[in-house]
């Protein structure tokens, strides 16, 4: 322990006194100003020896060329993409051992427009994911546009997480105890995504309303409107509010209860805080009622001489409408049709087989009907079990 370290400035000499020397399993608190000197395996040994308590320690911080222009910096490495281009090999101090195994990885990169992206790979789970080679996760940083880029963190603590939730999933259950992290903090008003990307309050129990929210961090003078067509303006929020999320719950009306106007809709926050500084926050959906109440049976039982699915749904306003007969995760089983349709209740049927016209197997399968036309675009979907009879 160096209990009074100067202020650390590169390439000079800094001076301190050991007060205490011991083995740690880390977690060791750092009180302001002092410093730890660390060595593992066999160097802690020889670190103990050389450095006894009263002992004075002498550190300088090497750096070629001088950093005094550089205000912040972060380590990490190797180096991934260099002018838009995957780097394989960069040649630093990394081993094959922790380059070429497909593992856990962090990185961060550069777009061409001065964004950051921040890339957390999966990994050490089999079944689920295999992970990335160092090389594998260049070329991601360069699929998602970046200009220049490094590694960080590789391993089972590999974490990438916002506002307090984790948004991978470490080969560890609920991720390991950090030791080092990347922070990126924001000062002003954050909106998340609304609860439901198309608001369609018509009835059928179907994104009736709306879940909006936004977040400041500071004590702020807030306000926040919903904007829509025609230059529809509803006031949300105004006045100071205290650090805090704060929700809304909307269903689509004016403020004299009367529905409001379909099309395009933007939540923006404006907020001042309490230093002083401004930032807005924008989040959009749409407020469509051309599509819904879907009906169609929970199962299904087909047999080769017949037999088939009925539904049918309610178009609101005439669309360019979409039915396909989909597998849980995706992958479509049978086009039903693509078509132009007037506005009115459709109905619909799908004669348990596949596009290639053999009967599908049985299971679970999902009947979605996409509708779209001047205001947007939307879908509806219907979870339904197949039995073959």
């Amino acid at each position: 322990m160096l209990p009074s370290v100067p202020a650390t400035v590169p390439n000079a000499e800094l001076a301190a006194t050991a007060t205490q020397v011991g083995p740690s399993n880390g977690g060791t608190p750092i009180p302001r100003g002092s410093g730890i000197l660390m060595a593992r395996g066999t160097g802690a040994a020889r670190l103990a020896a050389e450095i006894p308590v009263g002992t004075s320690v002498f550190l300088r911080l090497t750096l070629t060329p001088s950093w005094s222009d550089i205000v912040n910096a972060i380590g990490g490495g190797p180096l991934l993409v260099r002018a838009g281009k995957p780097v394989f090999r960069a040649n630093e101090a990394f081993g094959s051992a922790l380059l070429s195994p497909r593992a856990p990885r962090s990185a961060v990169g550069q777009l061409r427009d001065g964004r950051i992206v921040l890339v957390a790979a999966d990994g050490g789970s089999l079944g689920y994911s295999v992970g990335m080679t160092n090389f594998e996760l260049a070329l991601t940083l360069v699929r998602l546009g970046a200009v220049t880029g490094a590694a960080l963190g590789s391993g089972t603590a590999t974490s990438l997480a916002f506002d307090g939730t984790l948004l991978n999933r470490p080969s560890t259950p609920g991720g390991l105890p950090l030791s080092d992290a990347l922070l990126v903090s924001y000062s002003g008003a954050y909106a998340p995504p609304p609860l439901v990307p198309v608001l369609s309050p018509n009835g059928d129990g179907v994104a009736e309303r709306q879940k909006l929210a936004y977040k400041v961090v500071r004590p702020s003078s807030v306000t926040a409107t919903l904007a829509g067509p025609a230059g529809a303006t509803i006031t949300l929020d105004s006045g100071v509010r205290s650090q805090g999320t704060y929700r809304f719950d909307w269903a689509g009306t004016n403020p004299d209860g009367s529905p409001a106007a379909e099309g395009r809709w933007r939540l923006s926050v404006a907020a001042v805080d309490d230093q002083g500084r401004s930032s807005t926050a924008e989040r959009t959906f749409a407020l469509d009622k051309t599509l819904g109440f879907l009906r169609a049976p929970d199962s299904v039982v087909v047999r080769r001489s017949g037999s088939s699915l009925r539904a049918s749904f309610v178009l609101a306003h005439p669309a360019r409408v979409a039915a396909t007969v989909e597998r849980p995760g995706g992958a479509v089983v049978r086009t039903l049709f693509r078509r132009q349709l007037d506005a009115g209740t459709i109905p619909l049927g799908w004669n348990g087989r596949d596009g290639r016209g053999g009967v599908a197997f049985g299971g679970r399968y999902v009947l979605r009907v996409t509708a779209a036309n001047e205001l947007g675009t939307d879908s509806l979907t219907k979870l339904f079990r197949l039995r073959r009879g």
